[in-house]
């Protein structure tokens, strides 16, 4: 039996994203990061990022569907999303010719660099006159890193916290955003092999994980202080960026 249709595994993947859906209805981002970072304990980053694909794009077209006004959204961010389009699918050629062990030390980099970036991260504030450049900066940055990891939050996230937006208009944003990256990806890693159909079984369980735990932690947002729940998020992906990048080492025998 393929491992992946193994109903402990399936078992197992759900519970990864009802966690991750969970974080995600409190806060508003993180279940790509989450859910990536978890699967790679269970399956190989190759196979997690080819079923993160799907929960990543239900999950955000859903979170595109509630956004307050989709024509603003693509006026404010063509370019940062037409440029991303580019590299993610330039990038997701390369993907399969890493390997597991640099895929999972690049997964490692992103989850470190998102949770350091969050808990000690300088708030800077970002100038209109240079937003244009910045999105093409930023969205460039977010499609290599996207394509050969599926996980292209980090720069994504720098951007939108740097232009001081509301609640809402964050949200609405990253929505927007990785719903847009979602296509171009599944265009590469199909060509390249990655996305196969062995990952549609779990990447269903997935869909109904992450959404089983969204609801419950929109649910409690509000029984829940955020930034307490928000600063304990950021110390598990340290934690797991730091187990993910020393089993890497291991690997290479760089440890030993």
């Amino acid at each position: 039996m393929n491992v992946l249709s193994d109903p402990a595994t399936l078992w197992m993947i759900a519970g990864v994203y009802v966690l991750a859906g969970f974080i995600k209805g409190i806060i508003g981002i993180g279940l790509p990061t989450t859910a990536l970072a978890l699967l790679t304990i269970i399956v190989t980053p190759l196979e997690a990022m080819a079923i993160n694909i799907l929960p990543m794009m239900v999950t955000n077209l859903y979170q595109f569907y509630r956004a307050d006004s989709y024509r603003q959204l693509v006026r404010d961010y063509w370019r940062f999303a037409s440029v991303m389009v580019v590299f993610l699918l330039i990038a997701s050629f390369y993907a399969a010719g890493l390997g597991n062990d640099i895929i999972r030390m690049l997964i490692a980099i992103s989850v470190l660099i998102f949770a350091l970036n969050n808990l000690f991260g300088m708030q800077w504030r970002l100038n209109p006159q240079y937003d244009g450049r910045w999105q093409a900066l930023m969205g460039g940055l977010s499609g290599i890193l996207g394509g050969l990891t599926s996980v292209w939050g980090v720069p994504m996230t720098i951007y939108l916290v740097m232009k001081q937006l509301k609640p809402k208009q964050f949200v609405d944003a990253t929505g927007f955003l990785i719903l847009v990256g979602c296509f171009p990806l599944t265009a590469g890693y199909f060509q390249t092999g990655i996305l196969k159909q062995e990952a549609f079984l779990p990447a269903c369980a997935g869909v109904a994980g992450a959404f089983a735990g969204f609801y419950f932690g929109a649910s409690a947002r509000h029984r829940i202080a955020p930034a307490l729940f928000h600063k304990l998020v950021l110390v598990m992906f340290l934690v797991m960026g730091l187990k993910m990048g020393y089993d890497t080492l291991l690997a290479y025998n760089l440890l030993s």
